[in-house]
This record gives structure tokens, C-alpha cells and sequence, in this order.
């Protein structure tokens, strides 16, 4: 492999090839078919590649990659990712010049040379405590080898850790990254500062390649992350506290301390301890500091027993009996007990590789166990970091945008008898979210999983407490969501009106209608000048119809619950408002009209028609939407007898009897026209003639007669005169004159 002419990178009086430093990597794959082979050897000196053509049985050697002496290497089979580990030359202040650490005497210590020499001898010869890294990216599909820049290990353990020094980040674009010249010209480094290859690990956690130091702040305190962006052209580097394994010697053998991965979580088995770490680098990467950071310890002592052999990255061998072999997988059960509950840990369970019913139903175990704390500040901060991540998924924008509709009618509380509460595990079965969400909670979730549950088990056990407190918390989430310009779905604004609803908070729940009425009627008014208007907001809301119509059921509910309060008239006609405005801008008059009569709102609905008739007392409403269900004369006299029934003088129902008048001589006029149709009265109203016929029948039987009155008084026949003093009185007679009412059936 070596020739003996000395050429870039190869010395064949000092290269040598490593032990374990043959590699094979497969390069065009065709139909199942390996046609080219590369082989990569990794010696002291150099990294020298080899390419066997297997169609033409040929040996080549392509490339070389000089690099200095190297102490070590590490290799990721998946990504193909080669580290090579040389220590830093250290300035010897003696002779002036560079003395390479791992010259004849330094290398005697990893050699079988060193057996024989003496403790002094050791003493002398130790390398520098910073290791060089240098990293090669194989390819799978072309002969092009990337390179990173050069990054250290071991920089820490030069000086005292601080606390203020917890997380370091590193970015480095081109050139090389040398610890200081100062700090190695301090002297010669103790055994214990040294960094060995046995505390170096090379590992694939969530598609990327991490290089894991660990005791990277001296004295086996810290462990230094440092990821190798292969796309960035850069390294990250992170440094995490963490003394576990203070005062261990990593490669001691009584120690036992093993590095592996279980679903991308970075684990440290420690069989001394019989306790096992689990470490997320994903949250170590990130800058947000209200996630949970700290290591997850489980003692498990069955784990760690003497005849099991952890074998990387997740695999145990039981050397007694048969030598069963076992892999490892992670419980997320027999892990979260250890977490601490008010820790945010939201963004860890969504990462793991489990169904998503299991995540949601433990993210919604902990939610529960904070509610019944009345933790709020805790909570705020998990919503925060849920808030931040949803708003960066366009999927997940788009699927509440477009999915809550379903969820409406259970958002206003108004049926709570098919509804499960936070006591029902398989509320979590019936979610059903896109894959492309799976790392983000969506409002629809938030809704299913944690809001409506606790609403309906405070209303069903009339706890009115924890009615409020879910009342305040869907609030605060909501406003979470506002700060980010992000659209609250509109079962989630439903499920707020009907908590503040229920539990009487008028001021609160006046303003939330103001504010948001006052939005509604702004991008109503910009659309009608043609003036640009958020995307995918209010009108355009596929679920806005179907909201103002729970409106205004909510607004008619009697709340009957122990738990519920219901809010004062002033909160009631501005819900109203709310949702007639929301019809309105929709273009659903027929539908705000009805609703609003339904609602006993009979001046609004004869306001909002009066808008749609011209001065000269013409409809211009088509024919469909005056006579649409709900909007008819009848509905409206019904309506006006309603409200009378419950004024307290006869001169408040006069008055809404004759504003009714003038409204239907405008928008239906032929419903007070005269009209001859045959109609059942009694025989004790017929003629005395008529009575004196024979018949069979008692004098309470009924008679068909024609009778001429109003259209209306056909399809509405009984007038209420008990409201108005008897039908003898001169006001009951006039009304009766005005809307067509015969007065006697002779």
C-alpha cells in the first residue's frame, strides 16, 4: 500500500496503518449492483483512497489527504463521515521551535514500548490536552470527498470552568480553528486534562453527525458537542454541564462507562453507577432557554448488570447462558417520571419516533398535571414555546384554517353529553392531524386534547374554579397567538366566548367582542373599497357562518350548571352585535335576520332589513331571502308577540306592534292584502240557524266557513288579545283593524 519513495502525506519510515483503519465504501450502486468500490485507509499520517473497479478488477489509488500524526479516528458507517484526531503541537520555549507531541517519546505511551518505562518517564512525555480534528465527507454516489474546517477538542480543559459558561457556540465558514498559542506555552498539562480517544464518540443523532467529547471541562465534568454541518460548510459547538462523571476516568475499565443512542437521544450507560443519562442535542442546540436542558437520569440497576454488555449504539449482549443479543429500545413511561413535571419538555416528546397517540396522550398527562396545580406560570411558559414552533408551520396554519369547523359545535359547551373529559384517556384517539405537523401541536390538538376537557369535567363536576382557571389559561393562549400575528382558529375563539360566557366575565368578554367586531367591520369596509385585506382571515374563513350561528345559541342558552355564571344583558347584546356582524359581512342577511328573531332581537332584524329597501318602499332583497325560512311576515309577528309577552305595560306593546306594522307594510305588503280562505271555527261561534240544524256532534265541534282577513292573520290565526286588554278593548281592536284580524266570525 505504502511505496517506499516518499511522497505528500506518506512517509514510510513513520506511516503506519491504524488498527481498525480499513474502510470500504460502496460508490455506484446500479440495479442492485456495486460497480465501484472505494477503499479508504486511514494511517498515521495520511488518509489515502483506493478505488476498485470491479468491471475491470483494477486497483487505483485516487487521492491522499495528508494530515498530522494522528493519535485516533473516528468513522460514521450511514453518513460516511471520517474524523481524524491529531494532538495540537505545543511551542517548546527551549529550542524556538515546534516540537510535535507525539514524537518518539510521546508515542512511546501508546505503544508496547511504554510498558517498561518508569513513572517520571510518563510524566514527561504526555501529549497537549487539545486535539485536532480533521473531518472528510464520503459520497455515495461520486469520488468528491467534502472537508470541514479544522476544529479542536480538549479547549476547555485548559482552564477552570465557570458557571457563566455553560453553552458555547462555534461557527466557523473557512480556515482553521487553533486554540491559543498562550495557554500551551503554560506548561506541561497534567495527566487528568488530557483529552483521550476513549472520550470521544462520533454519532448520528437526528440526521446529523455529532462529535461527543466527554469530560470537556476537566476532571470529567461537561460533555462538548460539536456538530458537523455538512450542508453549512461549518461546525456548532456546545458545551453542557454535566458531573455525573465527575472524578471517573473515562477509559478505566472499573468505570464501564459506554456511549450509544436510542431514538436520536445521546446515552451514557454508567455501570458503576447502574444509571443511565439521557441527553437531547437537540435542545442543547437551541437558543430558546426555556426548554429543559438537564440530562434525564434513571437508575436501573436489572440495565447495568454484570453479565449484560452494551455493545453501540443500541445493543446488549448478555454474556451468560446462550448470548442473547438484544436491542434497546426507549420507553417513554419508565423515562418521564424522572423528568421534572413543570419542565418543557413538549418539543422532546414530539421528536420521539412512538404512534403519535402515545405522545399526545403523555403531553396531555402532564398538561393535566399542572392544571390541577393551578400552575399558570409554568403553563405560560410551555405555550410559549408551543406558540413559537406552530408558527413556523405553514401545514399546521393551514389545517386549523381549514379544519375546526367539526369542532364548533363541542366549543361552545352548549351539548357537554357526548363530549369526553380530561378523565378519558382515548380523547386522544380521535385527533386526527397531517404527518407534516407531527412536530408542532396544532390548535386543533390544543383544543381536543387539553382545553375542551378540562372545560367539560369542571362544567359536568361543577368545580367553577377550574372552570375559571381554564377560562384564563384558553385566554393567554389565545393571546399568545394574537402577539404573533397568528389567526386564532375559530373554534378556539368560540370555545373563549363560551368560557368567559360561562364563567360571568363581563368586562373581559365585552372587550374581546369589541375588539374583535371592530376587526371584522374594518376588513369588511377595506373589501368593499377593494383595499388589501389580511390572507385567509375573517370572511374568508370557511367556519365563520357556522360560528355567529353557536353565537347566538350561546346567547339564548339558559346555563343551568353549578359551575357556570351567565354574563349581564349588556354582554348579551354585544355578543349579538358580534355575531350579526359576522353574518352581515358574510353576506347571510336571510341568516342574520332569522337568527336574530330567534334571539327575540326584533328591532335589529327590522333594522337590518329596513337597510335592504329602497326609499320608495320597493324590495330590492330577492324574493328567496324575504321569504327564507326564519324571515318571514309570520316570523316576525311571532317574534313581536314574544317580546311583548315580556314588556310590563300595554303601551310598550302597542308601540312594538305598530313599528312591526310599518315595517311589514314595507317589506312584505302583501301579507296585510285581504284574503278569502276557508277556515275551522267552532260551532258555538256560527249562526244561531246553523246551530239549530241536527247533527251528532256536541256544540264544541268545528265547522269550516269562508273568513276574509289578512294573509297573516291566516297563517298566524290566534291574536294575542289577553296582551292587550281583551279582545274588547279599543286598542285590541285597532291592532286587530291594522294586521288584517277579523273581529267576529258570524
Amino acid at each position: 500500500l505504502f511505496s517506499k519513495k516518499k511522497e505528500e502525506g506518506v512517509n514510510p519510515d513513520i506511516t503506519s496503518i491504524i488498527g481498525g483503519g480499513i474502510l470500504w465504501s460502496a460508490r455506484g450502486v446500479s440495479d442492485d449492483r456495486i460497480t465501484s468500490l472505494d477503499l479508504i485507509v486511514v494511517a498515521t499520517t495520511s488518509v489515502i483512497v483506493y478505488n476498485i473497479n470491479i468491471t475491470k478488477k483494477q486497483l487505483i489509488k485516487t487521492q491522499i489527504f495528508p494530515h498530522d500524526m494522528a493519535a485516533s479516528f473516528w468513522y460514521e458507517s450511514t453518513t460516511r463521515t471520517l474524523v481524524i484526531g491529531s494532538y495540537k503541537a505545543s511551542r517548546n520555549p527551549n529550542n524556538g521551535g515546534d516540537e510535535h507531541p507525539l514524537s518518539r517519546s510521546s508515542m512511546s505511551l501508546f505503544s508496547e514500548e511504554s510498558q517498561g518505562q518508569d513513572e517520571s518517564s510518563k510524566d514527561t512525555s504526555f501529549p497537549s490536552a487539545v486535539m485536532e480534528m480533521k473531518t472528510l465527507f464520503f459520497s455515495k454516489t461520486s469520488s468528491i470527498v467534502e472537508k470541514l474546517p479544522k476544529f479542536s477538542i480538549g479547549t476547555l480543559r485548559e482552564e477552570e470552568a465557570k458557571d457563566e459558561d455553560e453553552h458555547h457556540e462555534l461557527m466557523l465558514l473557512s480556515g482553521d480553528f487553533n486554540a491559543s498559542e498562550e495557554k500551551l506555552q503554560q506548561g506541561e498539562d497534567s495527566e487528568s486534562s488530557i483529552v483521550l480517544p476513549t472520550e470521544i464518540f462520533l454519532l448520528k443523532l437526528y440526521g446529523s453527525v455529532y462529535c461527543i467529547e466527554l469530560g470537556s471541562m476537566g476532571s470529567g465534568q461537561g460533555i462538548g458537542f460539536t456538530k458537523l454541518d455538512r450542508e453549512g460548510g461549518c461546525i456548532h459547538v456546545r458545551h453542557q454541564k454535566f458531573e455525573a462523571l465527575k472524578g471517573t476516568k473515562i477509559d478505566d475499565v472499573e468505570s464501564m462507562i459506554s456511549v450509544g443512542v436510542l431514538d436520536n437521544l445521546l446515552c451514557i450507560f454508567s455501570k458503576k453507577n447502574e444509571t443511565t443519562y439521557f441527553i437531547d442535542v437537540a435542545d442543547i442546540f437551541s437558543d430558546d432557554q426555556r426548554l429543559f436542558r438537564e440530562s434525564v437520569e434513571r437508575f436501573d440497576p436489572d440495565m447495568h448488570d454484570e453479565s449484560l454488555s452494551f455493545l453501540a449504539p443500541r445493543y446488549f449482549l448478555d454474556t451468560s447462558g446462550q448470548g442473547m443479543l438484544y436491542e434497546v429500545g426507549l420507553s417513554l413511561p419508565l423515562l418521564l417520571p424522572n423528568v421534572p413535571p413543570t419542565a418543557c419538555i413538549i418539543p422532546f416528546l414530539m421528536r420521539r419516533n412512538v404512534p403519535k397517540a402515545t405522545i399526545r396522550t403523555h403531553i396531555m398527562g402532564r398538561f393535566t398535571s399542572l392544571i390541577k396545580k393551578r400552575d399558570m406560570p409554568s403553563l405560560m411558559k410551555w405555550i410559549g414555546v408551543i406558540v413559537d414552533r406552530y408558527s413556523k408551520s405553514a401545514d399546521g396554519l393551514k389545517f386549523d384554517f381549514e379544519s375546526t369547523v367539526s369542532l364548533l359545535s363541542r366549543s361552545s359547551l352548549t351539548s357537554l353529553n357526548d363530549m369526553k373529559d380530561a378523565d378519558v384517556s382515548s380523547t386522544v384517539g380521535d385527533i386526527m392531524v397531517p404527518l407534516s405537523c407531527g412536530q408542532v401541536l396544532t390548535q386543533t390538538e390544543m383544543l381536543q386534547m387539553i382545553f375542551l376537557p378540562h372545560a367539560v369535567l369542571a362544567i359536568k363536576k361543577g368545580d367553577d374554579s377550574l372552570l375559571r382557571f381554564v377560562s384564563s389559561f384558553s385566554v393567554r393562549y389565545f393571546v399568545e397567538l394574537e402577539r404573533r400575528s397568528l389567526t386564532p382558529s375559530i373554534a378556539l375563539q368560540c370555545l373563549v366566548v363560551a368560557l368567559l360566557w360561562r364563567t360571568g366575565e363581563n368586562a373581559e368578554l365585552t372587550s374581546f367582542l369589541s375588539t374583535w367586531q371592530t376587526q371584522w367591520t374594518i376588513t369588511r369596509r377595506r373589501r368593499q373599497m377593494d383595499l388589501p385585506t389580511k390572507t385567509g382571515m375573517y370572511f374568508d374563513n370557511p367556519g365563520a357562518v357556522p360560528y355567529a350561528e353557536i353565537l347566538f345559541k350561546i346567547a339564548v342558552e339558559g346555563i343551568v350548571d353549578k359551575a357556570s355564571v351567565r354574563c349581564d344583558p349588556s354582554a348579551t347584546r354585544q355578543l349579538i352585535s358580534y355575531a350579526t356582524t359576522i353574518l352581515l359581512g358574510c353576506g347571510a342577511t336571510s341568516l342574520a335576520v332569522k337568527c336574530l328573531l330567534s334571539a327575540g332581537r326584533l328591532n335589529d332584524a327590522i333594522n337590518v332589513c329596513s337597510k335592504k329597501i329602497r326609499p320608495n318602499k320597493v324590495p330590492v332583497v330577492p324574493e328567496e331571502t324575504s321569504f327564507a325560512g326564519g324571515t318571514s311576515s309570520k316570523d316576525f309577528f311571532r317574534a313581536a308577540v314574544s317580546n311583548a309577552r315580556k314588556q310590563s305595560s300595554v303601551s310598550e306593546r302597542c308601540k312594538t306592534f305598530y313599528l312591526l306594522h310599518c315595517f311589514l307594510q314595507q317589506w312584505d305588503p302583501s301579507a296585510l292584502e285581504m284574503d278569502s280562505r276557508q277556515v275551522k271555527v267552532s260551532r258555538r261561534k256560527a249562526s244561531l240557524a246553523h246551530m239549530q240544524r241536527p247533527s251528532f256532534r256536541g256544540l264544541d265541534d268545528y265547522d269550516t266557513m269562508m273568513v276574509k282577513q289578512s294573509v297573516l292573520a291566516h297563517d298566524f290565526p290566534r291574536f294575542p288579545d289577553e296582551l292587550f286588554g281583551g279582545k274588547e278593548s279599543a286598542c285590541c281592536l285597532k291592532l286587530r283593524a291594522m294586521f288584517g284580524y277579523v273581529q267576529n266570525v258570524k
